[in-house]
Order: C-alpha cells, then structure tokens, then sequence
C-alpha cells in the first residue's frame, strides 16, 4: 500500500500545522482485499478505502479536499474518468468540535497492481526466486505528467494551501 504515503506526504505539505503536529493526521488502509486471478501468475491488485483523519483542523475544508481530488486524478484516475464510481471515490464526515475546529474524516477507493515474475537475475541454486514490481500508474488521458506546482486561493484573497504534484517512481517507495 504505497499510495497511503505518497496521500499522506500531499497532505503535511498542503496543511503546514499538521507538518509541526504529525499527530493530528491519520492515514491508513481499512476493508481491504487482495485481488489475484486463476492464471499461473503470482501478481495480484491491492484494493483497499484509504482513511485520512485530521484532528482538530481549523483551516477551510477545500484546502484538504482540492489536493485530494488532484492527486486522485493523477494516482487513480479510473475513479475520476468513470461516472458510474464518482459518487463514492472520495466521501467524507466531519465532526465539529468547536466553532472554528472540526475532525474530517475522508474515505478514497484505492487500488495499486502488484506485479510478481521470476528474477532473471536469480542464481541457478535459486531458481523459485521471485521479484515484485510496482507499475507507475498510467498518464491520465489528456495531460502533460510532469511535476506541477499548485496553489489554492479563496476568492483571490487568501492561499488556502499550496503543493507539488510530483509522484515519485514507485521504486523509489522502496529506497531505505
């Protein structure tokens, strides 16, 4: 599940106070399956609704859900481009603490592709070795996937959040 990190990273950079208090963001995976087929392949598919909870948020609800929804374009486009799964690719609760508080619960449908070969590298003493690839999700139809820059203003008078857009190689979630 390596879309709960990349979620989470868009997040402490698009909110400021949750970088300085790492405890008020959540982000897991709950009701999860693993999805592997009848073929002889070893490869299987995540899916699984990815939870973000911010506690004690005082900033504007756009300034979460705007991110939110570009990253969903670029990580898990199918969601965006189907209409028939708009209604529950991103859904929310929200629970107000105080007049200028809230907790904000937000729920995304996530799946991420689990490639498993034979390493063509294995020595021949090792012949069942295995390796696991994660694939890049694919360039959503229609842009330009390169970094981009994105800030969000409220009627020209105030940025409610400000982040890149950059999705590292899915190898690079591995470097130690």
């Amino acid at each position: 599940m390596l879309k709960l990190n990349s979620l989470k990273a868009l997040l402490t950079q698009c909110l400021p106070d949750l970088a300085r208090d790492p405890n008020r963001l959540i982000v897991l995976a709950e009701n999860g399956t693993v999805v592997s087929t009848g073929t002889t392949s070893l490869s299987f598919e995540w899916r699984y609704t990815a939870r973000v909870i911010v506690l004690d948020y005082e900033g504007h609800a756009d300034a979460v859900i705007v991110p939110i929804i570009a990253w969903m374009k670029r990580n898990q486009s199918e969601q965006m481009d189907n209409p028939d799964r708009w209604g529950n690719a991103i859904k929310f609760r929200v629970e107000p603490l105080t007049p200028t508080t809230m907790d904000f619960g937000i729920e995304l449908q996530l799946t991420e592709r689990a490639i498993v070969k034979p390493d063509p590298t294995a020595p021949p003493d090792a012949p069942h070795r295995l390796v696991v690839e994660h694939p890049e999700e694919p360039c959503h139809i229609g842009t330009v996937c390169k970094p981009e820059h994105w800030e969000l203003w409220l009627r020209d008078e105030r940025m409610l959040a400000a982040w890149d857009l950059t999705p590292p190689p899915a190898k690079a979630w591995f470097s130690p």
